[in-house]
């Protein structure tokens, strides 16, 4: 019987957490910054604190610039990410548009197990910039940083800056929102940087690329695998995955498919024979599943390595992405949620710890709002 890579890479999970649970007991790990708790570790360090005085003392303007205009831009993120979700519930409420599902991010069961290289790839890079652009911004202000650190729960990875939290109270309204912005800033830089590298690296579409191949199905028996790159159909070119859902549009099941494919940087061609979908009988289907456009690198790369590069920094920007729009969205414990605090807390006076209670009720429910229709529309299905 084989086990599926879901479940390995679940057992190698749980196997990885007793190992270090049980080492940690043995060695005591805590003497060493390093506090291990079943499944959560937290490791903590004041190394990194003379580095980023370093970076705060050599690129003073260019922090200086950045962190102010955070502040323009945090607003801007905010507003958006309110509008996105207020708009996007009402997309599933009333039938004005197509709604986003909006799922939190949980590896294998919200995310296919083939991303989590580029998931995990991309989650380092784009948390350790978010947060070292907080150490920087805190060292520049002013505000000791306590220790600087990762931590993990589950498979959940991520890294932290600890400033102190009386002194971060102390400073002036702007350097505080200064410090809050700068991370989502970073993050928006970084997505844009990276969105400009993958536009100078690949080329327009060129095929369409096969994400999985279904086990047992024509592709699979025909010798093909994940990552190989559909060229043509008969003959008849495809460009992006769209040509391709209109072109077996008119195929019927049983009928032989001559397949031009790119596999293992070489062309080939095979016959194939289409197979009936278990939920529509006339309906010709050839074993793979989640498709998207490929873009041929123009670097000289091998298929599979400028493949794994384009999802690499793709991932990276979509990250860097997200993380910047919905860090600054205002509810706890996002940035946003003291970004607007801190913007409002002289206005509101007496009322402020009401008013900060109340926007946590109010945007904690429009954000399950939109999951709970994104589930009950779409179910749990991982992209």
């Amino acid at each position: 019987m084989m086990i599926s890579p879901e479940i390995s890479f679940l057992l190698g999970v749980v196997i990885f957490w007793v190992i270090l649970y049980a080492l940690s007991r043995v060695v005591r790990l805590d003497k060493y910054g390093l506090k291990v708790k079943p499944f959560y570790f937290m490791y903590r360090s004041k190394a990194l604190n003379e580095t980023l005085d370093n970076w705060a003392k050599k690129g003073r303007k260019f922090w200086l610039v950045l962190s102010n205009i955070s502040i323009a831009f945090g607003v801007g993120l905010m507003i958006f990410s309110v509008y996105f979700l207020v708009n996007n519930l009402l997309k599933f409420i009333y039938p004005i548009g197509v709604a986003a599902p909006v799922f939190p991010v949980l590896p294998v069961i919200t995310i296919r197990f083939y991303w989590l290289y580029y998931f995990f790839v991309a989650v380092v890079i784009v948390i350790w910039m978010h947060e070292l652009a907080h150490g920087v911004i805190a060292r520049l202000e002013k505000i000791p940083v306590l220790s600087t650190g990762v931590l993990a729960a589950l498979v959940f990875f991520g890294a932290f800056v600890e400033p102190d939290e009386k002194e971060f109270e102390r400073a002036p309204v702007l350097s505080r929102l200064r410090m809050l912005a700068v991370g989502s800033s970073t993050n928006l830089v970084t997505a844009l940087l990276v969105f400009l590298l993958l536009s100078g690296l690949f080329i327009s579409p060129a095929g369409v690329l096969i994400h999985e191949i279904v086990p047992g199905g024509p592709m699979d028996e025909a010798g093909f695998q994940n990552w190989d790159v559909i060229l043509a159909i008969n003959n008849q070119t495809l460009i992006t995955q769209t040509d391709f859902y209109e072109y077996m549009k008119h195929v019927k099941p049983n009928e032989t498919l001559t397949l031009t494919v790119l596999h293992a940087n070489q062309k080939v061609k095979r016959n194939i024979t289409t197979m009936a979908a278990e939920e529509n009988k006339s309906r010709a289907i050839i074993g793979v599943f989640q498709l998207s456009s490929y873009h041929p690198n123009r670097l000289g790369l091998d298929q599979y390595t400028g493949i794994h590069l384009f999802w690499t920094l793709f991932w990276i920007y979509l990250l860097s992405l997200s993380v910047a729009v919905f860090n600054m969205f205002p509810l706890y414990p996002f940035d946003g949620e003291k970004f607007l605090y801190y913007t409002l807390e002289r206005l509101l006076g007496k009322q402020k710890l009401k008013f900060r209670k109340i926007l946590n009720v109010v945007f904690l429910g429009l954000l399950a709002g939109n999951m709970i229709l994104s589930f009950a529309r779409y179910g749990l299905v991982p992209i």
